[in-house]
């Protein structure tokens, strides 16, 4: 049962100065704005707040305000340099408490912070892969979980910093699970007696969180399946007639504006010819990211369409240090670089009356080796040995007429 943290309960209070704003802080990380002098208070003035979620980021804010921040202000002093922002230590995005925030760089970020890297790891393979190209942290289309974030109490705090610390220190990778109550439980973690390790048991109770399917329960916003009906690791796409293959436990559906609506024949054909040059293959559930059509290619069977697609978008840093996917089309030829775009390989099969759209790499991988890689799927990389052995036999028996 969630507990409900008490705004009043705090042990200090302090104030400062945030963009022109003036603040009450306490280490709960609760936050009171003050009117602005000699005018008459507004709607987010002078009351206690822990803020409101923000469901596109996960952080909480007042009037817009990132609370962390200003908590961060307030009891660390004002931002080093621009180059810092507010590191929560145990990744929850709505513990504002003091002691769990940091100024930090956005490299200490990802690798003094152990939930992090470990994050990070899980996404881009390794640590080294993501120095040599950091986009590919901001490039997955997997949807950030902010389900499990809350407000906390100070109990709470410490006991969930315990869980992620003993789960990122481990060597085990995800289970599958997804974060939830047990980050906060109130029982104790037991230690190694021989019988089951912290991060044993923190699976066992990250696996109460799933259904009988091994799978997150369904959310709201996918359309009504019977569980009879539902195919393990596919969920419907929000474009009528698609699916797409799950990859991670937070994957949210997507569009997929190339699916063909009508259509007769072959379903593959349909779909292929709507795969014209920069046409829109996939676009992500909050619609701000797309990847479009750079070339595609059947299998031998023609039971799979395999599309190469580039990001239509590039990131640009904002005024409050993070960054966000500004479309490649909103910009100057001069203002962004093709190196900056990254690519991806996708399949499409139909499948019990829906076009499938799985991912041939999960990870972010150089253009020339996705290359490589649909010549393979499309069966031009055999052909070509094909035809060069068939050349080699026709020079040898030139060479050697028997």
């Amino acid at each position: 049962m969630q507990i409900v943290v008490d705004i009043n309960a705090f042990k200090k209070e302090t104030e400062c100065i945030y963009k022109d704003e003036k603040y009450a802080v306490r280490d709960n990380g609760a936050v009171f704005r003050y009117p602005r002098d000699g005018k008459r208070p507004r709607k987010y003035d002078n009351f206690w707040t822990f803020g409101k979620p923000n469901d596109k980021h996960g952080y909480m804010e007042i009037a817009s305000v990132r609370v962390h921040i200003i908590v961060a202000t307030a009891f660390h002093g004002p931002k080093p340099t621009k180059e810092h922002v507010v590191n929560h230590i145990d990744t929850n995005r709505r513990n504002n408490r003091p002691d769990n925030l940091r100024w930090v760089t956005r490299l200490e970020n990802a690798l003094d912070n152990p939930i992090t890297r470990k994050r990070i790891i899980m996404r881009c393979g390794s640590i080294e892969a993501f120095l040599a190209n950091p986009s590919l942290l901001r490039e997955s289309d997997v949807t950030p979980d902010f389900s499990w974030m809350r407000t906390v109490t100070d109990a709470e705090a410490q006991v969930s910093k315990e869980r992620l610390l003993a789960w990122a220190e481990s060597d085990k990778q995800a289970s599958g699970g997804a974060l939830g109550e047990w980050v906060y439980g109130r029982q104790s973690i037991s230690q190694n007696d021989g019988q089951s390790s912290n991060v044993d048991e923190i699976d066992k109770l990250q696996s109460d969180s799933l259904n009988g399917w091994g799978q997150i329960p369904p959310r709201a916003y996918e359309r009504p399946v019977e569980p009879e009906q539902r195919k393990p690791n596919v969920m419907l796409s929000l474009t009528p007639g698609a699916a797409q293959e799950i990859y991670f436990y937070n994957d949210k559906p997507n569009e997929y504006p190339c699916t063909p609506q009508e259509y007769s024949g072959d379903p593959l054909t349909a779909y292929a010819a709507n795969l014209t040059e920069n046409a829109v293959y996939w676009r992500n559930n909050n619609g701000d990211r797309e990847y479009v059509v750079d070339k595609y290619g059947f299998s031998e069977d023609r039971n799979s369409l395999y599309i190469m697609t580039k990001s239509a978008y590039v990131w640009r840093s904002q005024d409050d240090g993070d960054s966000m996917p500004v479309p490649t089309a909103n910009l100057n030829k001069e203002e962004f670089s093709e190196d900056e775009l990254n690519y991806q390989l996708g399949e499409v099969i139909y499948d019990d009356n829906l076009f499938v759209h799985k991912r041939v790499e999960t990870g972010f991988m150089p253009k020339e080796y996705l290359e490589e890689l649909f010549d393979e799927c499309i069966g031009k990389k055999n052909k070509k040995i094909a035809d060069g052995l068939i050349l080699s036999v026709i020079l040898l028996l030139f060479c050697y007429p028997i």
